[in-house]
């Protein structure tokens, strides 16, 4: 594997909530907000974009844990910006510290992210 990863990449991306965002589309809540399920799948694009071009092209990568605490209700059409930052490799497991402001630069959700290297023919 021609693994470039190291602690302290890192890589911030834009993205404005739509109505496939709200948990009241994804029927979680009746809530016309965005998910805490679409905040993980932001966060998780943001990482795979961040390292994708570095793991090799037979390899990917799984999530193996999450943490995230929500803070702030989203409504549609609000912008975000999701950060990423890679805090330790231990192997094939990466370890991840992410933060998902608005605007305003308020934090809307925070946490951490594991994931794991495996080769796609693998799986």
């Amino acid at each position: 594997m021609n693994n470039k990863l190291t602690p302290g990449l890192s890589l911030s991306q834009k993205y404005i909530i739509g109505e496939q965002d709200l948990a009241s589309t994804l029927k979680t809540s009746l809530v016309a907000y965005a998910s805490t399920a679409s905040l993980i799948t932001l966060t998780e694009k943001v990482i795979c974009a961040l390292i994708e071009d570095l793991i090799g092209i037979e390899y990917t990568t799984v999530s193996a844990e999450i943490n995230v605490k929500h803070l702030i209700p989203i409504a549609v059409g609000v912008e975000l910006t999701c950060s990423i930052y890679l805090k330790f490799v231990d192997n094939d497991n990466l370890f991840f510290d992410f933060a998902i402001f608005n605007r305003e630069e308020d934090i809307v959700a925070i946490g951490a992210h594991e994931r794991v290297i495996v080769k796609i023919d693998e799986y």
